[in-house]
């Protein structure tokens, strides 16, 4: 089947808002909205229905955006975000961007930055200009090649005060059960993480197969 380019819709109940998305219908990495996303989506969804005001103002970076569905929703919610991913993405991000402009124009700010985990020196976080609230990521622990570059990713961008929301999908084979394990285990060098129960989550947006969590540095 050959590949072909469609708009996938993501909605906002609350703020009556509906994000567009360029989507691949075959591929591999940044060419959909992976189910993680959604849910970590919907997660913010949710709780900008209970506290309105918890996301507006916030400086917040996605890491391995991708099509940057977690952090235009953001943006929806009053942010200013930065999406990151690998140099030959940010075009696509770019477009994602332009593309929801009006959803999130009258709300929150976002650009979109190339980064590449692991190889940082002080000088490539000086677009983000101030302290990170919130760091967003969601299924971007995939490839063990990554797994330390995103620790060490993690550790430069974190302060004691900054709140890291992770979203994996758990896959079964033993190859992802042994990569998850590894980043599970250097994560917990550096840093704590918890679980965010089911009950938090959207009531349709939620797996046993997706974990989300939250996670501080120590």
């Amino acid at each position: 089947m050959a590949d072909r380019i469609f708009l996938r819709e993501v909605r906002l109940e609350n703020i009556n808002k509906t994000l567009l998305f360029y989507q691949n219908s075959i591929g591999n990495v940044s060419c959909v909205v992976w189910d993680a996303a959604l849910v970590l989506t919907k997660y913010l969804e949710k709780q900008s229905t209970k506290s309105p005001l918890w996301l507006k103002g916030l400086k917040i970076v996605e890491l391995g955006a991708g099509l940057g569905c977690v952090g235009v929703a953001a943006a929806c919610y009053g942010s200013d975000v930065i999406l990151t991913d690998l140099p030959d993405v940010v075009p696509q991000l770019e477009k994602t961007i332009d593309l929801n402009r009006a959803a999130w124009s009258d709300k929150g700010k976002i650009s979109a930055v190339a980064l590449t985990w692991g190889r940082n020196k002080p000088g490539d976080f000086e677009f983000i200009h101030q302290a990170v609230d919130i760091i967003l990521l969601s299924d971007c622990v995939y490839y063990e090649e990554s797994v330390e570059p995103l620790i060490e990713t993690l550790k430069s961008l974190s302060s004691k005060s900054t709140e890291i929301i992770l979203c994996q999908e758990q896959r079964d084979t033993e190859k992802q059960k042994a990569i998850w394990k590894s980043f599970m285990n250097k994560l917990y060098e550096d840093f704590s993480a918890s679980k965010i129960p089911v009950y938090e989550q959207d009531e349709l947006y939620a797996s046993p197969d997706i974990v989300l969590l939250k996670v501080k540095k120590k």
